[in-house]
């Protein structure tokens, strides 16, 4: 911005005053010199007079501009003021009577990568005497963004359900299934504890897909024992019997995805060196705990589920013998 420092002393000598020095100053900057209204046509209209030739004025001349005085003479505006110009902040922050000045950054890469470039150039950042830098981590997701991948994932969950409860034609077994997602965050969080890397926004990706995959071969299993039970055989071994017959497809299913992912993270100088790092181990630490899981837990809560039902049904109305047990 541009300043002027008034010398009231040399300014008095002259018989001015600073108010009339600063109005003379401001009608040749701007133009100015009065706001006014006039009725033209029974309409209230604004006029402002305007000095001739202000578009070309230059602050470079403004040292030389002739100020007149009471006695008539002019006096050159340097002789009475120093004009200068000066860098300012567009805005003035203070927490406990400090001055603050924030700085921002973007990173495009890796969250600790972005971490590190920052911290060597803070540290190698030399202040004057009397300053501090104070270190504060960016916001990792802002409120929309929040707002965004929450509305996703509750979205996801509800399609999920509406889709594997009209396909089982049940709105118990749905919850069977939705059970392997969280089974499966073990996985994802035990791979990211393990290797040192960062859960940035390409890991929730990575969960969201991750989610269809292992939901997927939950349905495989409950599907193909509730088409066992269909055919008359007890619920214990069509348990027994439907998820034995699953387990080489959903294996099939885990190493072929896990396969395909795996360069992502071989060919990579560290865990956090490309955005689709974290991606990669995101679905590969969930589909291999999802495949323990989905063959060994969910057979048991879908007996715990299933049992419960039928015995509520048994002693509600007994079954006569013979009867095979259906949904």
């Amino acid at each position: 911005e541009f300043y002027l420092s008034v010398d009231r002393r040399r300014l008095a000598g002259y018989g001015l005053s600073v108010e009339e020095l600063l109005r003379f100053v401001t009608s040749n900057v701007q133009g100015q010199v009065g706001i006014n209204r006039i009725k033209i046509g029974g309409e209230e209209v604004v006029y402002s007079v305007k000095l001739e030739g202000y578009r070309e004025f230059d602050f470079a001349d403004l040292r030389e501009l002739l100020v007149p005085t009471a006695t008539g003479e002019s006096v050159r505006l340097s002789d009475v003021a120093s004009v200068g110009r000066r860098e300012v902040l567009n805005r003035i922050v203070r927490e406990d009577q400090q001055y603050q000045r924030l700085v921002g950054w973007e990173f495009r890469g890796p969250r600790k990568l972005g971490d590190r470039i920052r911290d060597v150039a803070v540290d190698a950042t030399a202040l004057p005497a009397g300053y501090t830098i104070e270190k504060e981590r960016d916001i990792f997701w802002t409120d929309e963004e929040q707002r965004q991948i929450y509305t996703v994932l509750i979205l996801a969950v509800i399609l999920i359900y509406l889709v594997t409860a009209a396909l089982f034609e049940s709105l118990r077994a749905p919850f069977v299934v939705l059970l392997t997602v969280p089974l499966a965050l073990i996985g994802v969080f035990l791979v990211f504890f393990y290797t040192g890397a960062s859960f940035t926004r390409s890991a929730y990706i990575g969960v969201i897909m991750m989610a269809g995959i292992v939901v997927n071969n939950a349905i495989l299993v409950v599907y193909h024992i509730n088409e066992i039970r269909r055919s008359g055989t007890e619920l214990k071994e069509a348990i027994i019997q439907g998820t034995l017959e699953r387990v080489r497809p959903i294996l099939m299913t885990m190493l072929t995805t896990v396969l395909g992912l795996l360069p992502l993270i071989l060919f990579s100088e560290t865990m956090d060196a490309t955005i689709w790092n974290a991606l990669a181990l995101a679905t590969i630490g969930g589909l291999i705990a999802s495949t323990i899981f989905v063959l060994t837990s969910i057979p048991v809560l879908y007996y715990l589920f299933e049992g419960h039902s039928r015995s509520r049904a048994t002693s509600a109305a007994p079954i006569p013998a013979g009867t095979p047990a259906g949904d």
